[in-house]
């Protein structure tokens, strides 16, 4: 496509996720005409000890299921589990298309995906098929909510939490955000998780935030929007939770605009 007749033609669009997660979003911002302003205000570490992990290793191949809540969970499952036997018995639950094909990329079957990418709709997917006394391995980060457990346990599966990764601010993001929220010059501001939105409010100051309510902002999903309005701002949601359903959105919005 000539970036000078794409759809987001000279649009300034903030991306706050992490670094490597963000390539794949500059590119198709840079596709549709637009350019991508990076600030990675998050990264991820490991969260089990050398004991932990041996734990888990041991543990975790009891499970009747293993059920991914993120692209980033999968990634720290399979840094931990590369040298184990995996059993052929295992299930698998993702909690939306990008999780379901990084696992089958790496040889996983996906049985449960979701229609729509949240916990709860993930929960209420994998219910029909679990049965009483299932062992049930739920792989999330420290700041994912305890959705799966609490919806599944009344049913009498026993449920695992394995906090496999840690989320934490990225300081160099941080300085790169303040730069960008300075200039004044942004068409779209785009969330793909809550703990970057928290991460951004708590690193822009009082006085951005007449700007902010001024700046299109776009969530990917209805929990990332319901952190923004927590904030008192308000953000559109793509009808598919994806990074390809938040460029469609933007793309509808700058027409609308023209």
């Amino acid at each position: 496509m000539n970036d000078r007749k794409g759809p987001l033609f000279n649009k300034k669009i903030l991306i706050t996720r992490n670094k490597e997660q963000a390539q794949s979003f500059l590119t198709k911002i840079r596709e549709l005409g637009g350019e991508g302003i990076s600030v990675p205000l998050l990264t991820f570490a490991c969260a089990l000890s050398e004991k932990d992990t041996v734990r888990f290793r041991s543990q975790i191949t009891d499970a009747d299921w293993l059920v991914f809540t993120s692209v980033n969970g999968v990634k720290y499952f399979i840094s931990y589990t590369k040298e184990l036997s995996k059993p052929s018995s295992w299930k698998v639950a993702a909690v939306g298309e990008k999780t379901a094909r990084f696992l089958q990329k790496h040889g996983f079957s996906v049985d449960v995906i979701p229609e729509i990418f949240v916990a709860e709709n993930l929960a209420a997917s994998l219910a029909p098929h679990v049965k009483p006394h299932d062992r049930i391995a739920v792989l999330k980060g420290n700041l994912s909510r305890d959705t799966i457990k609490k919806e599944l346990s009344p049913l009498g599966c026993e449920i695992t939490e394995w906090v496999l990764y840690k989320t934490r601010p990225n300081e160099e993001g941080i300085g790169l955000l303040r730069t960008a929220i300075t200039s004044k010059r942004l068409d779209f501001i785009t969330f793909t998780s809550s703990s970057s939105v928290h991460t951004f409010m708590q690193a822009v100051k009082d006085e951005d935030l007449s700007y902010l309510r001024e700046t299109s902002i776009v969530s990917i999903g209805p929990v990332t929007q319901s952190a923004l309005q927590e904030y008192g701002l308000q953000s559109v949601v793509p009808s598919k939770h994806t990074i390809e359903g938040m460029l469609a959105k933007m793309c509808e919005l700058a027409k609308e605009r023209e």
